[in-house]
């Protein structure tokens, strides 16, 4: 994926420190294998300087590296303090935060490597999930919160959360992410609509997508971020209003993942809009539902994003009603909809 005033080839060559091993993670016993390794190869990297050597929790937990959004497959396993510390990538960052065309924004962010902040996946969606790192990861932007101006002057009234882990700003600097360590990792979804009410009650709307526990994080930088390294847990559960969705169908990487992983990169990279009017909006939706379910939203938004109509919380609104009007569609439609715009996947 070429980059707007940054070459991608220097972003890999950065990435290539936090691999700490080049197989796929596919179990806990090469997870635990390479920890030493991944240990050492992060060691004396270039760290936040206002973070202490020592830092409790944050130094057992560790989490999936993908080397973008559009690859469903991990490159590695990576320290979490290392990778929310580094400070590699901050130049990265503020030519993003500097960038003022909202297209060249998103080109250069798809470009970046991401975790999966809630655990170690044999590959990005909840049935790749190896093992969880306790963690809920909480996304506050600006689209959900216009009259928040100044999210650095929020950081006050967030520390009470029990479980609090860190506060960090995000990618473009106009939000703010927060990791949460909970009480039951099985009931991940819960604790997420607990924090949601509890934020609610703050004034403060958070990103619905971000309940998924296979959801993305990408790097970002934080000079004077909070932590709390000896943080508890957060208990409170809340069970959410039920929709039908339909799940992902594949338990393993398939021909079709692949296709529609390619086709998806191939819009971003050349910022076709292919699904600029309402019917052909909605039968993309439907279609990417009903083959990958919930898996399928990130690539929803990926190509959403190319119309200036985009917004993120009427997209989010779209795809759930897409995933309770799937049933009689396929990913045929999706591949058909690409054909029109000359967008093919040779895998």
């Amino acid at each position: 994926m070429k980059m707007s005033g940054m070459k991608t080839e220097n972003l890999c060559d950065r990435m290539r420190w936090m691999r700490p091993y080049a197989n796929d993670a596919n179990d806990a016993n090469t997870i635990q294998s390479n920890t030493k390794q991944c240990k050492a190869t992060l060691l004396g990297r270039s760290l936040c300087p206002n973070f202490p050597a020592k830092s409790g929790i944050f130094s057992e937990i560790f989490v999936s590296l993908f080397e973008n959004y559009f690859n469903p497959a991990p490159v590695g396993i990576v320290p979490l303090r290392e990778w929310l510390l580094t400070s590699h990538f901050k130049k990265a960052i503020e030519m993003i935060r500097n960038e003022p065309d909202k297209s060249k924004r998103r080109e250069l962010k798809a470009g970046l490597p991401a975790i999966t902040p809630s655990g170690i996946f044999s590959k990005r969606c909840a049935t790749g999930l190896i093992q969880h790192s306790g963690i809920v990861c909480i996304d506050i932007d600006q689209e959900d919160n216009p009259h928040i101006s100044d999210f650095t002057a929020i950081t006050d009234r967030l520390t009470d959360i029990s479980g609090l882990l860190y506060i960090g700003l995000s990618v473009g600097g106009k939000g703010l992410f927060l990791l949460v360590r909970i009480a039951n990792p099985k009931r991940h979804e819960e604790h997420f609509h607990a924090l949601a009410d509890d934020l609610k009650i703050k004034g403060i709307t958070i990103d619905g997508s971000c309940k998924d526990l296979a959801r993305l994080r990408g790097v970002s930088y934080d000079p004077l971020p909070f932590y709390n390294p000896n943080a508890g847990k957060y208990e409170k559960l809340l069970s959410p209003v039920c929709h039908h969705t339909s799940p992902a169908k594949h338990d393993d990487p398939t021909l079709t993942e692949r296709r529609v992983g390619l086709l998806v990169a191939q819009v971003d990279r050349t910022n076709i809009s292919i699904a600029d009017d309402y019917p052909t909006w909605y039968a993309a939706g439907r279609s990417l539902a009903a083959e990958f379910g919930e898996y399928g939203r990130e690539w929803y938004h990926a190509i959403s994003k190319q119309s200036s109509k985009y917004q993120r919380r009427q997209c989010d609104e779209q795809y759930t009603r897409c995933l309770q009007t799937c049933s009689r569609t396929s990913i045929s439609t999706f591949f058909g909809i690409c054909k029109r715009f000359g967008l093919y996947a040779k895998t």
